[in-house]
């Protein structure tokens, strides 16, 4: 594949996938799921919500498999970290309203479910080890909480996902603020994860490579300005 075309690849996949997150975290709403581990987007969206072609399908998982391990590095202090992590899954995906959302199995417990077969399914993960334990939870739960108690910033952070994917990194600036107000005020609930809480956006830049890393492309690119 050459670099234009995989580009073009990659970009497509990023959209699709951001659309496919926000649907499902709306869906966890609206349906009242808890959401403990449903997938962030399936082939079934990308057809019928999203309206690819088979050859797009087709693109959106051989990218989605060519970047399964890759990981990114959203918080590291000693012996705590946590990376962002995709994984991709064939089998059965359940679904309710003929695919208006994807549940998972718990939540079908209460659902009207029906199951799409030979499917294949993307979840998002932060993956991280604490003292030696190893933590994981699904992205699609988290972000579901964050849109239940600050839709704003929940918009803000997608907006975000989304410029910076588009090569836009000073989108990714507003996110920084954000986050941090989140970990600020709950921190009480989040020290039993997160061993630290920044107590500063300096110190949320400390925490987090990732964060970091965007932030710094943007100082860089505001001094080449100047």
């Amino acid at each position: 594949m050459c670099p234009y075309v995989r580009e073009v690849a990659i970009r497509e996949f990023l959209d699709a996938l951001l659309k496919g997150v926000d649907h499902q975290v709306k869906g966890c709403l609206r349906y009242g799921a808890r959401c403990r581990d449903p997938p962030a987007i399936t082939s079934t969206f990308l057809r019928s919500v999203l309206g690819f072609s088979e050859f797009r399908v087709k693109r959106f998982w051989r990218v989605a498999k060519s970047l399964t391990g890759y990981s990114l590095n959203v918080y590291r202090l000693r012996d705590a970290w946590f990376h962002l992590v995709l994984t991709v899954r064939r089998g059965g995906v359940l679904a309710v309203n003929g695919g208006d959302f994807f549940p998972d199995m718990f939540d079908c417990l209460k659902l009207e479910c029906v199951e799409f077969t030979n499917e294949n399914a993307l979840y998002l993960y932060l993956e991280g080890g604490l003292g030696g334990e190893a933590l994981r939870v699904n992205v699609v739960h988290v972000l579901t909480k964050l849109l239940s108690v600050r839709p704003s910033c929940y918009e803000t952070l997608l907006n975000a996902v989304e410029s910076v994917s588009k090569g836009d990194l000073r989108g990714g600036a507003s996110a920084v603020a954000c986050l941090f107000r989140v970990l600020r005020d709950y921190s009480n609930a989040l020290a039993d994860i997160i061993p630290v809480i920044p107590k500063s956006l300096s110190e949320l830049l400390l925490l987090s490579p990732a964060l970091n890393a965007v932030v710094g492309k943007v100082r860089l690119g505001v001094r080449r300005k100047g």
